[in-house]
């Protein structure tokens, strides 16, 4: 929805210069950003140099400003505090205001400590990808529409503009679909698939900029779908560039980019003999130099699946637990954890407290990983039987000393959740299941629409407002309760909760945006 305050902003005098610059703020349906501010800010944000703070009177907007100059690639964040607290954070896409010009840009305005809420996605999602663009875009990419007996993949792919929304902050479906890949029963072509990762490059490297596009599944229950294809994704153009196909089909694998700009993808489903989808230890790295997908040597605990990865910069990555599974198909979680260092040696390091399968692994410092919630049941099912209680267990890796420490319990258990960093420190914990099987099996009143968030200093603590979230509440932190969301991390921007599902049979079309909050 729109905002009925206008900021102008206006340079004229000294510099020879004048223009009109209005921005139009966009405030979450759930939110009221503006409420109770004492202090207003706009701040223009060049390219390099640093930036020019001006505060507005939220009523009237801002007052001519003289000697500003031409704006050149300049991004205008707005910043809104109650007392000393920033309560209120926007930020707009790179703009150019010249000598004559009278521009009006939209920017969307959300409340700092909690989930703003978009209407939706054009088309619903579970097992899709998400990534930013850099320039306050993001994109999701392919999926399932829906479940059941003939589950509907998907192709397509649709972009949210977070810096310069459209007043509904509704998603816009490109017109390409994603690059065909080969495979299926009978050997044809195909460009729908679920299971998939999406990754923005970042550094000074010729594909920087770009989204990494790698793996997926294509038809469910076909393990000849599940492809190995690498593409990058174009946002400037929005075109796709196929790269040489990876050594190893992947599918619902772990992607975490290193420090060093490489992209590794671990663990996940690939096709094995007689056409079976089976488990892959397997870990495979695109290398920026190359260009290539090739495998790091060594194997991951278990079977593969259903562990966590993050970075630990200078470290490298480290990867825990996931699940492993007799001849009976009787499994178990695991504790054991290895660090792939930055130059692609696969090292192993102490194990997690705990085993555990369908955790939420993410960074919260140099050398440091949050470790929350999971699955660890008391005895050995079958991979295909009964739902299991999650944990509300909290642990912090720490790579200097390879200790791990107790930090505190979550207010709720959880399973199929995610943890995504925050560009101030710290990470988010939203959604989930409080109860569920190994391989995909959840049954209604399960889900979460919880969040919490964790500071170094502080601990754990609900999202505020989301104190009495309990499993099966229709709505909490997130517009719906459902497990596994997409999860795309812009540290200008924010965090973005794509999708997921409820159960078997309900897909979301929820969009979840928790804004950076940064202050610098």
């Amino acid at each position: 929805m729109t905002s009925a305050l206008l900021l102008a902003l206006a340079a004229c005098g000294s510099k020879g210069v004048e223009y009109e610059l209005r921005l139009v703020p966009i405030v979450p349906a759930n939110q009221s950003p503006f409420s109770g501010l004492t202090r207003l800010e706009l701040v223009i944000e060049p390219e390099a140099g640093a930036p020019t703070v001006i505060e507005v009177d939220q009523l009237t907007g801002s007052p001519l400003i003289d000697g500003l100059g031409e704006l050149e690639n300049v991004r205008i964040a707005v910043r809104g505090y109650t007392g000393d607290t920033l309560t209120a954070f926007g930020r707009s896409a790179p703009l150019s205001a010249a000598d004559g010009d009278s521009l009006t840009v939209n920017v969307l305005v959300s409340e700092t400590s909690g989930f703003g809420w978009t209407p939706g996605l054009d088309t619903k999602r579970a097992y899709a990808a998400a990534a930013p663009d850099g320039q306050g875009s993001f994109y999701i990419f392919g999926g399932v529409e829906k479940f059941g007996n003939s589950p509907a993949m998907l192709d397509t792919i649709e972009r949210l503009d977070i810096g310069a929304p459209n007043t509904t902050l509704t998603t816009t479906p490109l017109s390409l679909t994603l690059p065909e890949a080969l495979g299926g029963e009978d050997g044809a072509t195909y460009t729908a698939r679920a299971g998939l990762s999406a990754t923005l490059l970042g550094g000074t490297a010729a594909d920087a900029g770009k989204i990494l596009l790698f793996g997926g599944i294509g038809q469910h229950g076909d393990a000849a779908t599940i492809t190995g294809s690498v593409a990058l994704f174009d946002p400037a153009s929005e075109s796709f560039e196929v790269l040489e196909s990876a050594l190893i089909a992947q599918s619902e694998h772990r992607v975490v980019q290193n420090q060093v700009g490489d992209v590794l993808f671990f663990g996940g489903w690939t096709s094995g003999a007689s056409d079976l989808i089976v488990p892959t230890s397997r870990v495979q790295r695109y290398e920026r130099a190359t260009r290539i997908v090739s495998r790091i040597t060594g194997d991951l605990p278990g079977k593969g699946v259903y562990g966590a990865a993050a970075s630990l910069g200078a470290d490298g990555v480290l990867y825990c637990g996931g699940a492993t599974w007799d001849s009976n198909g009787d499994w178990s979680p695991r504790d054991e954890c290895l660090i792939v260092t930055n130059a692609g040696e696969m090292v192993d390091v102490a194990p997690m407290p705990e085993p555990r399968a369908h955790h939420a692994m993410v960074s919260v410092g140099e050398g440091l990983v949050l470790v929350t919630g999971g699955l660890n049941p008391s005895t050995r099912e079958n991979i295909f039987g009964p739902e299991h209680r999650g944990t509300n267990t909290a642990w912090l890796y720490d790579a200097s000393t390879d200790t791990w420490t107790d930090v505190g319990t979550m207010s709720n258990v959880r399973a199929w959740h995610v943890a995504a960093p925050l560009a101030g420190g710290g990470a988010v914990i939203a959604g989930g299941y409080s109860q569920a099987g190994l391989v995909w099996q959840t049954s209604d009143g399960k889900a979460l629409a919880c969040a919490e968030l964790y500071t170094v200093e502080g601990g754990l603590e609900p999202v505020p407002g989301d104190e009495g979230c309990a499993p099966g509440d229709e709505v909490g932190a997130l517009p719906d309760a459902v497990g596994y969301p997409a999860v795309a991390v812009d540290p200008s921007y924010g965090v973005l909760l794509v999708g997921g599902v409820d159960t078997t049979e309900a897909v979301s079309t929820g969009l979840a945006l928790l804004a950076s909050g940064e202050a610098d």
